[in-house]
């Protein structure tokens, strides 16, 4: 039974009295902005109702084609308008149980005047206690059982009170109280550009919104402004601006019997667009359009459509139609002059505003935001707290994004936030600087495909860092940075790529890349660079822009490191790699054992702790990597020969193939081409035989596997016996 009502509809109908609304802002009226642009923005006007039953939401969506006069401001605009006003009805407003609704709104007050067909109901109590419903009848009287007749019509409630407690004198101790059951109807007629025009049922409390919601609405065809009121002969006009604009409760009068309501066309229309608070078209109210008097000016538009979004360099153009039909478009310098008529269009341009006096924190920081330059004048003012720094900031280098105005470019300024913050660097800022601070995921991110990505090969890339705090890094930008790369390579933790600004030195870019390892040699660190000769005096030798740096007799702090440099920490010894070889099955300390060079088969048995009683080493596997490596390629190029002879072979056949045995090639050349290889060597694992025969000794290589099965307990016997078994 709700399909076609609004939640305004519904609370307006079983929540609140008629006349209650009539006085109150609807609250899905035009005037609210954010509704208002968001229906602007498509040519259908969407009106999103929403119904709550038994806690689920019910979505009623509605479209309203666009109207002619939307349709040609839209033209002209190149952008959807709305006429102001109409939302007010536009939520099909079905109000005909209004004319069933004969209940007061409400308490009534005791100066209510009373007429034919008002019902009240008295209740008598005292010696008389009793209680009943009248009507008061056409003779204007009201029929109490022992009373006389009681005019009533024209006489208040509390007249009609006095005259019935007149009548009770001569009752003892009884009173009568009174209050009204019901009351009259009125018949008002609704003409003109309604969607539903004729008669209407209502009742005293009725106003002229409810009279218009039960008449479905003023189209957009209708005025708003110029609403005609007839009463008794003489008319007024009602102009629904004072109540959609201002809320101007007056406007909304209260209908009488035999009231008609006219709705005539819309009038002469303007049309407010751009960056104001309410762009529609509005209709003026005019009465003479050749007159200058009735011209609008630009202020008095602004007023209808809420103002301009913000103050600032907005641009206020008019446009306006010529007699042969063109746009003429022109600039309002004037905002109080009255140049506005029929059809014109006011278009508030908003300029771009542009900070001045502020400076902006970003990227991998805790206080991100606008700052006021007169506060923070110098880099070390705004970074004076290590708190500022994200606990992952990467503290080489960072970046000042300033605007060049001689230059009309943006460019940028290196810092070290580890220097800022020591207190020995420091520059001074300027207005609309942005100050980037990167982490060290920035950097990882912006070498992904170098040295930095120490996990690649598990895959572990990450592109945010731990706490959520990233610098954009546009292209200019990782430009910027990546001319502005040390590398780090040899006995370090992280070795890879490393932007940094002027004044890092070599301890500040050691302990970046983790550190020296435990098997660095710190007294040969080699480093290429295009200004080693001003630190010739610090370096045993150096030839072509290379050197070699003791740490233990160098300071680091003195070797200052700059853009395009390498730095190379050799080790002392060569670095163990994890070279192990399995040996499982019948010895007695099977797993996995390091291997060393020249380690041989019987080195390996012994180290496991020789062979079981229950070994058989005639039986032994042993398996090499590169072996299993071969021999799965010789099988997936088996598979692929199989799959190509096999569509060869298709294709020569002129009869139709059969499928059966396609299929069980292709089983075949799958399993071929997945097959988990042994890479089986022949080797003597026998210790006795090694011992006598060492050139039957072989070599151990990485991840070779050995396997000693258990001495079998039976004998196979066949060939030409009577009985070939076990």
């Amino acid at each position: 039974m709700f399909k076609n009502l609004s939640i305004f509809t519904l609370l307006a109908v079983f929540l609140f009295p008629c006349s209650i609304l009539a006085e109150t802002v609807p609250t899905h009226s035009p005037w609210q902005h954010d509704e208002y642009k968001i229906a602007n923005k498509a040519p259908q006007i969407k009106a999103q109702n929403t119904l709550e039953t038994d806690g689920q939401q019910e979505n009623i969506a509605r479209e309203t084609p666009p109207s002619a006069l939307e349709n040609a401001y839209s033209d002209r605009l190149d952008t959807p308008i709305k006429q102001f006003g109409y939302d007010f009805f536009a939520a099909d407003a079905q109000t005909d149980n209004l004319a069933d609704n004969n209940a007061p709104m409400g308490a009534v007050q005791d100066s209510f005047i009373l007429g034919t067909g008002d019902t009240l109901q008295i209740i008598f109590t005292g010696q008389r206690s009793d209680q009943g419903t009248y009507t008061i009848n056409s003779s204007g009287m009201i029929t109490i059982k022992e009373f006389p007749p009681i005019p009533a019509t024209g006489r208040t409630i509390a007249q009609l009170r006095t005259a019935i407690n007149r009548h009770l004198n001569t009752t003892h101790n009884t009173q009568a109280y009174i209050s009204l059951s019901s009351v009259r109807q009125i018949g008002v007629l609704v003409i003109g550009n309604v969607k539903r025009p004729g008669r209407k049922n209502l009742n005293i409390f009725h106003t002229v919104i409810d009279a218009l919601n039960l008449a479905g609405g003023v189209q957009k065809d209708g005025s708003l402004r110029q609403i005609k009121l007839v009463r008794e002969g003489h008319s007024s006009i009602i102009d629904l601006y004072g109540l959609l604009m201002q809320g101007n409760a007056d406007i909304d009068l209260r209908l009488r019997d035999g009231d008609r309501l006219i709705i005539p066309p819309v009038g002469s229309t303007i049309a407010v667009a751009g960056a104001v608070k309410r762009p529609a078209i509005y209709e003026v109210r005019q009465h003479n359009t050749k007159t200058t008097k009735d011209k609008l000016s630009a202020n008095e538009l602004l007023a209808f459509s809420g103002g301009i979004l913000s103050e600032g360099q907005n641009r206020f153009i008019k446009l306006a139609l010529t007699n042969d039909g063109k746009e003429k478009i022109s600039r309002i310098a004037d905002k109080s002059s009255k140049t506005f008529g029929n059809s014109t269009i006011l278009n508030v341009i908003r300029s771009t505003e542009k900070r001045t006096g502020t400076i902006e924190l970003t990227g991998h920081t805790n206080a991100p935001g606008l700052y006021d330059l007169s506060s923070h004048k110098t880099l070390s003012s705004l970074l004076q707290d290590e708190t500022v720094f994200g606990d992952d900031i990467y503290p080489l280098i960072s970046v000042i994004q300033r605007r060049d105005n001689k230059q009309l470019i943006t460019r940028f300024i290196e810092f070290s936030p580890r220097l800022v913050s020591n207190g020995k660097f420091d520059t001074s800022l300027q207005s609309n600087d942005t100050i980037i601070l990167l982490s060290n995921t920035d950097i990882s991110t912006l070498y992904s495909d170098g040295l930095n990505n120490t996990n690649k090969a598990e895959g572990n890339k990450n592109t945010e860092s731990k706490d959520g705090y990233n610098a954009t890094i546009n292209n200019d930008l990782e430009t910027f940075l990546k001319e502005r790369t040390v590398s780090v390579r040899g006995a370090v933790s992280k070795s890879g790529l490393y932007p940094v600004a002027q004044g890092i030195t070599l301890d500040n870019i050691l302990a970046v890349s983790g550190g020296l390892t435990l098997d660095a040699n710190n007294q040969n660190v080699e480093i290429t660079s295009k200004n080693i000769d001003q630190y010739s005096e610090l370096y045993k030798a150096s030839k072509n822009g290379r050197a070699t740096i003791d740490l233990n007799e160098t300071d680091p702090t003195t070797i200052q490191i700059s853009a395009g440099d390498a730095v190379r920490v050799n080790q002392k010894t060569k670095k163990i790699i994890d070279n192990t070889v399995l040996i499982i099955g019948e010895v007695n300390h099977p797993g996995h054992y390091d291997l060393s060079a020249g380690d041989k088969v019987s080195d390996l048995i012994n180290r496991a702790g020789g062979m079981t009683e229950q070994a058989y080493p005639a039986g032994a596997i042993f398996s090499r990597e590169s072996e299993r490596k071969t021999e799965e390629l010789r099988f997936r190029n088996s598979a692929h020969n199989m799959q190509r002879r096999l569509a060869a072979a298709i294709e020569r056949d002129d009869n139709s193939p059969n499928t059966t045995q396609i299929e069980m090639v292709r089983k075949l050349a799958d399993e071929l081409a997945n097959i988990e290889a042994v890479g089986r060597i022949t080797v003597e694992t026998d210790p006795a035989i090694l011992s006598t025969r060492p050139e039957l000794d072989m070599l151990l290589e990485k991840n070779d596997r050995i396997y000693i099965p258990k001495r079998p307990l039976t004998v196979r016997v066949n060939g030409e016996v009577l009985s070939p078994a076990s």
